[in-house]
């Protein structure tokens, strides 16, 4: 398979195309996945090399003690939409409407093709069949159409293609790869990321789709997502100075032009990355993930899916650690739809209510009850239960 350039950074590269883990290299499609994150109700031992007594706090473990029962407050919440026992289900996303899925999957070929089903249902459609790697995918805003990342030409491009299989398009055709394709809410542009050889950067391009031919520079940054009015872009982008973990930004668009760019969420423990707008506009939702080293063995990743009000900054972790939650999306409906292995070991792709039972969205900066400041990078995280 096609393998991205190497960043500099010495820190995981998550969300781009390879995974670099300890010089661990996986594929584009590959790239949401890491070890295990307690996948059972079995707890981790607080004292795991490399886990300091903040990494403990900020994960829920208590730090007095050696292994404490782990309490689950959000399976009540929750709801399991594909039930995969081969390969995995990935990259969920939802029609402007919330009734339709779209997804990338491994459960009938180790290359991953596109499928779709009712979120209600359990009829699975078929929507490529291709020996390369489809995934990343997308639905414009009039539905008709998927927009997707596929390695069928050789390396990494931009396609799209109706949802009876038809009018199969490419849309990008450089020699790098161009990866995470996202629609404008009026249809007529798809932003995307591309390696750029010469800054040796991942960039933001946007095209139009009645004329791909001619891309355009946005900004430096990874996985683009419009906010529902289009007039602002949510990414991430690795930090430059500290850790350089990936963080959560977003920008003003208008003239065609990517203005005002404001870090909306980061941490020194984590890297925050795939973020998605609410249905509002108000908040994003995004993934963080703290690599986790253990003496002697490759260490094990921590991931869980945060909001952060898009004015004031405040957080809310709204998954509970118990396992890996990666991928988010928002569907108008309010739920967030994730991938996880929490149950079977197997991912699939669930849901859950944005605003989990007592833990409700803050607005305004400062102190607020049942939260307290995370250590390390001022934010805020809810502890009451």
């Amino acid at each position: 398979m096609t393998r991205a350039p190497m960043l500099k950074y010495h820190l995981p590269l998550i969300g781009a195309g390879c995974l670099i883990l300890m010089g661990c290299q996986m594929p584009f499609w590959n790239w949401h996945r890491g070890a295990a994150v307690r996948p059972t109700a079995e707890p981790v031992a607080t004292n795991s090399p490399g886990l300091t007594p903040e990494q403990v706090s900020l994960y829920g473990e208590h730090p007095d003690a050696e292994r404490v029962p782990f309490e689950n407050r959000l399976l009540t919440n929750m709801a399991q939409h594909t039930f995969s026992t081969v390969g995995r289900d990935f990259d969920p996303d939802l029609l402007p409407d919330g009734s339709v899925m779209v997804f990338a999957s491994t459960r009938n070929s180790e290359h991953p093709d596109l499928f779709m089903k009712r979120v209600d249902g359990y009829a699975i459609t078929q929507l490529t069949s291709d020996p390369a790697d489809d995934i990343q995918p997308r639905f414009r805003a009039d539905g008709q159409q998927v927009v997707f990342c596929s390695n069928r030409s050789g390396n990494f491009d931009i396609w799209s293609v109706n949802l009876d299989g038809t009018e199969l398009t490419q849309l990008t055709h450089d020699p790098t790869d161009e990866i995470a394709p996202c629609c404008s809410p009026d249809g007529q542009q798809v932003a995307f990321t591309a390696w750029e050889p010469r800054s040796h950067q991942w960039g933001i391009y946007v095209v139009s789709v009645e004329r791909p031919g001619v891309r355009r520079f946005l900004c430096y940054g990874m996985f683009p997502d419009y906010s529902p009015d289009g007039q602002r872009l949510a990414f991430q982008r690795a930090r430059q100075r500290g850790t350089r973990w990936f963080s959560v930004w977003s920008v003003e668009l208008a003239g065609g032009e990517a203005r005002h760019p404001t870090e909306l969420a980061y941490s020194d423990a984590a890297a925050c990355i795939a973020p998605r707008w609410s249905p509002d506009g108000e908040a994003v939702v995004y993934c963080a993930v703290q690599h986790i080293p253990v003496e002697g063995a490759v260490g094990r990743d921590l991931s869980d899916l945060w909001l952060v009000d898009a004015r004031s900054g405040t957080r809310l972790k709204i998954t509970d650690g118990a396992a890996s939650a990666f991928t988010p999306a928002w569907s108008r409906s309010g739920r967030i739809y994730f991938v996880t292995a929490r149950s079977s070991g197997v991912e699939n792709i669930w849901s859950m209510k944005s605003e989990p039972a007592g833990y409700p969205v803050t607005n305004g900066a400062g102190e607020q009850p049942g939260f307290l400041p995370t250590p390390g990078d001022g934010t805020q995280e809810p502890t009451g239960k």
